[in-house]
Parts: C-alpha cells; structure tokens; sequence
C-alpha cells in the first residue's frame, strides 16, 4: 500500500472506531412480540419453543443476550429455509434494524428467515455461531443457504463472521461499514478458508468513505480477485457498482452510492435509512444472496 494510502486509511481510523464499534452483548430487555422463548425467572419457566410462522423472541441456553426472529407465513417446519442474519448498527436495536430495512416485508414475499440478534461486542461471533446451528437444528434453516447482513457496527460484524466462521456462512452483505484499521499483517490474517461472496454498499459522503472503499480493496486482493471495471446502475449515475470475481467461485461487489453519507440505500425514513437513493439495498442484497448458496471448501 503507498504512503498516500496509508495516511489517508490512518486518518479515518478514529472515525471509523466512533461509527463501527459495538455495544456489549446481552441486556436487551426491550417487551416480546408474542409468545417465543422468554428468559427464565423463578416464578415462570421458559415457554417451550414452536418453530411456526410470526415473530418470536428466543434466548440462547447458557448465553448472555437474545435475538428475535421473524418466520414468513410460507414457513413449515421440517421444510428447509434460508436465514438471514441482520445486525444494528450501535445506537440502534433490533425494532429499529426491522424498520430501517424492511427486511421483515422481503421475508414474507421471498420466504426466508430473518434473525435480529440483540446484542453486540466481542463475543458476538460465538452468540451468532450458537443461534444459527440452533436454527439449523431446530427450525430446520438450510446450511447452504445462511446469510448475514448489517449497519455501521453491524456491517463490521459480516466482515468478522465470513472471516471466524466460513464454514457457516455462504454471503454476507455489509452497508455503511466494513473492517476497522489498516491493512493486514499477512493475506491468510483476513482470507478464510471457505470462500465467502460480500456484497458491500458504501455513501460516498459517509466520512468513513475512503477507508470503507480502502478495506474493500483489500479484501479484494486478499482474495485474489480480478476486478471489473467500474460500471453506473442508473441513468442518473448516482451510483456506480464494481463486479470481482475471486477464486472458489466467491464473488465480491461495491456498490458506492453518491450523494449519500451514513445510512442504508433505499431504508425506511427512519432511523438510518436513506429512502430517495436509485437502489433499494435489501433488495439487492437478497438477489445476490439467492445467486450466491454456499459452496463446497
């Protein structure tokens, strides 16, 4: 990496540390939405968990934390459905991330399950990893078809989950974040295994632009990915898209939105959502999941 490079990465460091770190797992004592899984009390056992359709709040035997999770009405148990992982941002929680990206609505059109952990840190990754082998176990998710999307700090958490945890995860899809600091000690630091296909969104007036798209250039090339040129999605060119194709069929693609900063394309006009920009992100994100099922190691 040159000189210019690697001071313009470092001068972002500070912002980036503000926007992309996490608060701590657990304590999200925020109401259910119906009768799931609750936390045990000494007056109230826990309710036997049903798989079915609807939202559900369940716990983790043994975990710090909760997440929420939202089964379209085309769910059956024993038939077998993709997930997807969604991950706030810091400052948020998992009602606002439902209404922010609308994730729910998809769900129910396209038939997939969404999971809202709500929790964040260092021990999400071992909290993720537990729910879904939960949720492949016992809601019957197919382990081909496991993915994870998320904002700012939730965006950084994809990152962490391709990289710790390839053998479950065949996409992930991170908006308005991505990995914090410079680059790598070494390649095989930051390339796992498995091969695992991103989908990144980045708004060019995000003032953690240049070190979100500095990151993803490196996640490229550890990849050893051949990038496409640069192409414009609408007519407007408001935003451009860059296609890498990588080794073991994975593939990466930035999608850099102009005009906008910190939010997620195409949201709800709440929260962190962007509702005027030419892309809808969830919409996309799914498309590309849906072409990216996992693949063998």
């Amino acid at each position: 990496m040159g000189s210019t490079t690697t001071a313009r990465c470092a001068a972002v460091a500070a912002a980036l540390t503000l926007l992309l770190g996490a608060a701590a797992c657990g304590g999200d004592d925020s109401p259910r939405r119906d009768g799931g899984a609750a936390t045990a009390s000494p007056s109230r056992p826990v309710a036997p968990e049903k798989p079915a359709p609807g939202d559900h709040r369940l716990t983790i035997e043994g975990r710090t934390g909760a997440y929420e999770l939202h089964a379209p009405p085309s769910y059956r148990p024993g038939q077998k459905t993709p997930l997807v992982v969604a991950i706030h941002y810091r400052g948020a929680d998992a009602a606002m991330m439902r209404a922010v990206t609308r994730l729910d609505a998809k769900a129910d059109r396209e038939g997939f399950l969404v999971a809202y952990p709500c929790c964040g840190g260092n021990e999400d990754v071992g909290f993720v990893r537990t729910m879904v082998e939960h949720l492949i176990r016992t809601w019957d998710v197919d382990p081909d078809r496991v993915y994870a999307t998320g904002m700012s700090a939730g965006a950084a958490m994809t990152y962490r989950l391709a990289m710790e945890a390839p053998d479950l995860f065949a996409a992930v899809a991170p908006v308005s974040g991505g990995l914090i600091g410079g680059q790598p000690a070494s390649a095989a630091a930051q390339r796992p295994a498995r091969s695992v296909s991103v989908v990144s969104f980045i708004g060019a007036d995000d003032r953690t632009a240049d070190a979100l798209e500095i990151r993803l250039g490196q996640w490229r090339r550890e990849y050893g990915c051949v990038e496409r040129p640069a192409t414009w999605v609408d007519r407007a060119k408001t935003v451009n898209r860059v296609v890498s194709t990588c080794p073991g069929g994975a593939e990466v693609v930035g999608y850099t939105v102009n005009g906008m900063g910190h939010r997620w394309p195409g949201g709800a006009e709440v929260g962190l959502g962007a509702p005027d920009t030419a892309i809808v992100a969830t919409d996309l994100i799914w498309d590309f999941f849906v072409a990216h099922p996992r693949r063998p190691a």
